[in-house]
């Protein structure tokens, strides 16, 4: 496929990309006491290095009232001046340009620890953060939007060569345009001007800190999906009243609304989401503003940025996380290697779930993301590597080992992947897992691998082996249950996954919130089954990511799944599931049962590490028969254990 519309420069403005490929403003974490790291300058310098356009400096507070979480830029402190100064000129060495966007919370409050007292158009308290504010008064809003001012001459000095305002996902700006959140009576509520007019003042002032020279541009949803931002329709008027008053140089455009918990989904959707809903609503925008348009949201396939392109949807495409995944995206695309791309998978794990957690960006498929600042990169290898185990820490330790003479022994006889064949079978999960296989497949090519064969101790140390990586995975652990006459059926959830037949109804049960449980009961549910979710955790889907877990819980409730609550299995009697408690210690029946799917943990299977150290081989573990765990930890180490050693 050509790309020629992906790699046509761009006027924003005054300012000239040379390309459409966008990495747009996202959260890092390689920030510390609100200053950006040499670890962020490291991060943003390889993706210009790898080709993009342009980068987008992550989301920056404009004012101490702003801060969403301890790990964000606070671009109103002079300090963070020399800081963006050393991005700057790292990104402009390799030929793209800089942009920083501002984005003031409001209600908003992503942190976890002390909670500053929120603020926002109105005192309207916050679904998903359980934030409570008060409503700003005149003087705090000429406060705040002074801060962007300040903020803007900031970047300028830095030398950036624009700067965005974030007036979507419901942050303050959004506050104050939402009729169902600006409640106000004076003249920044009511009529869409009067809701327009703190973020009309915000522009002016970041127009005028930045300058005439720079692109000043505006990062808006089209649809918020929340109930609380705007509806599709009422963002057309805001984005056609701006186009009017002729005060941005370009707009952004996604989807999402971080107040909601269906909303937030859509800021970082996981898969099995796709650009199409993006595609149609970017269209809308782009018809209803005239400058240029760069829509972002899951767009991680050069073909579709390039058709999106090219049916007028977009100016420009923001495939943020595609190049989280692959820094070199661009380039690869440009000199047509697409099959050497590291595909995005959508999975949330290390790049959005880092940042929830309040850690540093990384991502599971990359380890370098996040560590180009101190995790070597491969180099050429002549020794001989006995990999065993064919999931992400057996394909990561092969990609670790460029010209190395790598044998790999993988037991299944139906390919590599380890643990994720089993979610092949998932309706919403076959994405997730085809293309982490498709990216370990790639990783593996260069080695001898061997499949059907469960490696020996004897056929091991036959190879004569430099290093053993012992990546040999993780069992499926399930309780001990009483098991009474007439009892249902009893499968593990791999084994329902695999294949294996059930009767109905089913009651499938996790331990902890990872995705085979969640695998499981949608698969049942779309079958036809009657099916009782039980979980022993405190939540349903736990261990996921949040914007995974609640796309889940959606889909199961429009099946019709049924959701219990805080109960562990303790037998089987007939037709029916004792269940305990995990709280309480109360026992209760559930009857009319013809199956019971258990999700019950890993247990590591490590039994030739022992041996192979008494032989006197060196060796490695890693991944889950290290300690079960997921696919980001088994791919770090897998990478450590043959780059490292």
């Amino acid at each position: 496929m050509s790309f020629d519309h992906l790699f046509t420069p761009l006027k924003l403005g005054p300012i000239e990309i040379r390309n459409r490929i966008v990495s747009t403003s996202h959260q890092t974490s390689l920030v510390s006491g609100g200053l950006p790291t040499d670890e962020l300058v490291a991060y943003q310098a390889a993706r210009a290095e790898g080709g993009a356009g342009l980068l987008s400096v992550e989301a920056s507070s404009p004012d101490p009232s702003g801060q969403l979480s301890d790990h964000q830029i606070a671009a109103y402190k002079p300090e963070a001046v020399p800081q963006l100064a050393k991005i700057a000129d790292a990104v402009h060495a390799h030929g793209a340009k800089l942009f920083i966007q501002l984005c003031h919370g409001g209600r908003e409050q992503v942190t976890g620890g002390y909670r500053a007292a929120a603020v926002s158009s109105s005192a309207v308290p916050s679904q998903r953060f359980h934030a409570e504010p008060r409503a700003l008064v005149r003087s705090e809003i000429d406060e705040i939007v002074d801060g962007h001012r300040i903020s803007a001459a900031n970047a300028r000095e830095a030398g950036l060569d624009g700067i965005e305002a974030l007036a979507g996902y419901n942050y303050l700006p959004g506050q104050f345009l939402s009729p169902r959140v600006n409640l106000r009576d004076d003249e920044y509520g009511g009529s869409l001007e009067g809701r327009m007019r703190f973020l009309v003042e915000v522009l002016g002032a970041m127009r005028e800190g930045i300058g005439s020279d720079r692109a000043l541009g505006l990062r808006l949803t089209a649809e918020s999906v929340g109930a609380a931002g705007l509806r599709a329709d009422e963002t057309l008027e805001v984005f056609a009243a701006l186009g009017k008053l002729g005060l941005v140089d370009y707009v952004s455009t996604s989807i999402g609304d971080s107040s909601s918990y269906r909303g937030s989904l859509w800021i970082a959707p996981p898969a099995p989401i796709g650009s199409e809903r993006l595609a149609s609503l970017a269209g809308g925008v782009r018809g209803a503003i005239d400058v240029p348009v760069i829509a972002t949201t899951r767009v991680t396939d050069p073909e579709v940025a390039e058709l999106m392109i090219a049916r007028g949807e977009a100016d420009a495409v923001g495939m943020t996380r595609a190049m989280v995944a692959d820094p070199e995206l661009a380039n690869k695309i440009r000199e047509g290697r697409i099959d050497e791309i590291e595909r995005c998978t959508g999975c949330n794990q290390a790049c959005i779930g880092h940042y929830h957690a309040g850690t540093p960006i990384n991502c599971a498929i990359n380890p370098w993301t996040g560590r180009e600042a101190t995790l070597p990169k491969p180099t050429v290898s002549k020794r001989k590597i006995v990999i065993v185990g064919g999931g992400p820490a057996g394909c990561a330790a092969v990609r670790a080992a460029p010209g190395a003479d790598v044998v790999l022994f993988e037991s299944s006889s139906e390919g590599l992947g380890g643990q994720w064949r089993h979610a092949l079978r998932g309706p919403s999960h076959e994405q997730i897992a085809r293309l982490t296989i498709e990216n370990l497949e790639r990783w593996a090519a260069p080695a001898d691998v061997r499949l059907g064969v469960t490696a020996t101790l004897e056929q091991i140390l036959a190879e004569d082996p430099d290093l053993v990586v012992l990546a040999s995975g993780a069992s499926q652990y399930l309780p001990a249950l009483e098991i009474g006459p007439g009892a249902p059926k009893l499968v593990s959830g791999w084994e329902l996954l695999d294949g294996a037949p059930i009767d109905g109804p089913v009651v499938v049960w996790e331990w902890g919130g990872d995705w085979t449980g969640m695998i499981a009961a949608e698969m049942l549910a779309v079958a036809g089954n009657r099916v009782r979710f039980v979980s022993g955790s405190a939540a349903f889907g736990e261990g996921m990511h949040q914007y995974q877990r609640n796309l889940y819980l959606g889909r199961l409730d429009e099946l019709g799944v049924e959701l219990l609550h805080h109960l562990d299995p303790v037998g089987l009697a007939e037709g029916a599931v004792l269940m305990r408690n995990v709280f309480s210690d109360r026992e209760t029946l559930v009857e009319d049962v013809g199956t019971l799917v258990a999700v019950g943990g890993r247990s590591p299977q490590c039994a030739l590490y022992a041996p192979l150290v008494d032989a006197g081989v060196a060796v490695e573990r890693a991944g889950d028969c290290l300690g079960a765990r997921t696919t980001e930890e088994a791919v770090h180490e897998g990478t450590l254990a043959a780059l490292l050693v």
